[in-house]
């Protein structure tokens, strides 16, 4: 939660307010984190390697997120 903070920190500094995203694993099991604007934290149950196509639609849904958020906002 500390890095998430500080990733939107820095964020903030560039001018870019948007939510931050994080993830825990040690291999076996993943949660996910998502820091809000609003300063709101969401963490999601942990989720076993044994359920692979969970973690990886979630991790597709979640790269979506932050390509969209990142992109340049077309005039």
């Amino acid at each position: 939660m500390v890095e998430m903070q500080a990733c939107q920190c820095n964020n903030q500094q560039l001018g870019k307010n948007i939510d931050i995203f994080g993830i825990v694993t040690n291999g076996k099991g993943w949660k996910f984190y998502q820091l809000t604007v609003a300063g709101m934290v969401y963490e999601t149950l942990l989720y076993s390697i044994s359920n692979l196509s969970a973690i990886l639609g979630i991790l597709h849904d979640l790269f979506q997120q932050c390509e969209s958020a990142i992109r340049p906002q077309e005039e």
